[in-house]
């Protein structure tokens, strides 16, 4: 027999929450409101077939539908990862979203502008 003490419940750490912030304000909000100003605009389209097809009915339900999907698997891969790599399902969200928002920009910028 053995006895082991239980596991000790930490919460997530600092680093973890400010990633998980970043990631729902570029990936879930930037993002989502980008797609949704940029389709607005003549001329702007969009490039995944499968969210164009969607964009064609109920844009808002569907993005935030997807959106909410992408967040809770990710988030429960993240839940399961051991440290020090779970910290790359927060990590990565965070960086996609910044990059799809900057992209979103620019394309609705240029857009405007020309």
């Amino acid at each position: 027999m053995n006895w082991r003490q239980p596991a000790r419940i930490a919460g997530p750490s600092n680093t973890a929450v400010a990633l998980w912030a970043v990631a729902v304000a570029f990936f879930g909000v930037g993002d989502l409101v980008t797609t949704l100003v940029g389709y607005s605009i003549t001329g702007v389209t969009e490039l995944s077939p499968v969210v164009k097809l969607l964009l064609e009915r109920h844009a808002l339900l569907v993005l935030t539908g997807l959106k909410a999907v992408v967040f809770v698997g990710f988030f429960a891969i993240w839940k399961y990862v051991s440290w020090p790599y779970s910290i790359g399902v927060p990590l990565g969200l965070a960086l996609l979203g910044v990059a799809v928002t900057a992209w979103n920009t620019g394309i609705i910028l240029t857009a405007v502008l020309a």
